[in-house]
C-alpha cells in the first residue's frame, strides 16, 4: 500500500509539470522581448508614402536675355557717308559755327558761321573736292561769286570766287579739277585772304570739316 501511494505521486507530478513548461512556452513565443523588438528592421516608405516636397526642387535658372543694340540717332543714321577732297590748302581761319554765333570783323556783329574759311591768296587755284554735277551758278550780295555744285545728297558752295569761272551750269566736274579761284566774299573782306566753303545736307547745314579727307587718311 505504501509503495502504490508513492508511485502515484511522483506519476502526478510528472504529469503537471509538462503543463507549466508548455504555458510559459506559449507566453514567451506570443510576446517578444524588449531585445527583439529592438532589433525588428524599420520597415522602408513607399514611393507613394514618401513625403512629396521635403526637399524643395531648385527653380531652373532662366535664360538671360540677349541684349538688343540700341537704335542710332537720328543724326547718325542722317550723317553722310562721303569723303571729299579739300578745295585749297588745309589751314583753317574761322570754324563752322552751327547755331553759335560768332563776330564778324568786317559786320562788326554777331551771326552764325555756316561755312569754314581756309587761308588761301587771291588768284589761288579753287578745285572741285569731288565728283559731281554744277547745280547753279550765282553772285550774292554777302558771299560774292558763288558755284554750287551736288556731290551726291551733298550740296557745296564755293563762295567768294573771282570773276573768271571754270565751269557752267549742267557740266559735270571731277575730282580735283580747277573750278575757278580765289576772289572775294563781301560780308568777310576785312578778315585776311580766304576761300569760304559751306556745304547743306536738305536742309540742314553740315560741317564741312567733318567730311573732308586730311593728308593722313588719303
Amino acid at each position: 500500500m505504501a509503495i502504490g501511494v508513492a508511485a502515484w505521486a511522483a506519476y502526478d507530478s510528472v504529469v503537471q509539470e509538462p503543463l507549466e513548461l508548455d504555458s510559459q512556452v506559449s507566453i514567451s513565443e506570443t510576446q517578444p522581448t524588449e531585445e527583439e523588438s529592438s532589433s525588428l528592421p524599420t520597415p522602408t516608405p513607399t514611393p507613394d508614402q514618401a513625403v512629396a516636397g521635403s526637399v524643395a526642387p531648385s527653380p531652373s535658372a532662366e535664360p538671360t536675355p540677349t541684349p538688343t543694340p540700341a537704335p542710332a540717332s537720328e543724326a547718325e543714321a542722317d550723317s553722310p557717308d562721303v569723303q571729299l577732297d579739300f578745295p585749297v590748302g588745309q589751314k583753317i581761319l574761322k570754324r563752322f559755327s552751327a547755331d553759335a554765333p560768332v563776330y564778324s570783323e568786317t559786320m562788326r556783329d554777331w551771326r552764325v558761321h555756316n561755312g569754314v574759311d581756309f587761308e588761301a591768296a587771291a588768284g589761288e587755284s579753287v578745285k572741285a573736292m569731288g565728283e559731281g554735277t554744277v547745280q547753279e551758278i550765282l553772285k550774292d550780295a554777302s558771299l560774292g561769286n558763288v558755284v554750287v555744285i551736288s556731290h551726291g545728297e551733298l550740296e557745296a558752295r564755293y563762295c567768294g570766287l573771282a570773276d573768271q569761272i571754270q565751269v557752267k551750269k549742267g557740266d559735270a566736274v571731277a575730282s580735283g579739277q580747277e573750278i575757278g579761284t580765289v576772289g572775294t566774299c563781301p560780308a568777310e573782306s576785312a578778315e585776311k585772304s580766304h576761300f569760304h566753303l559751306e556745304i547743306r545736307q536738305g536742309e540742314e547745314w553740315v560741317d564741312p570739316l567733318s567730311l573732308l579727307m586730311t593728308e593722313e587718311e588719303e
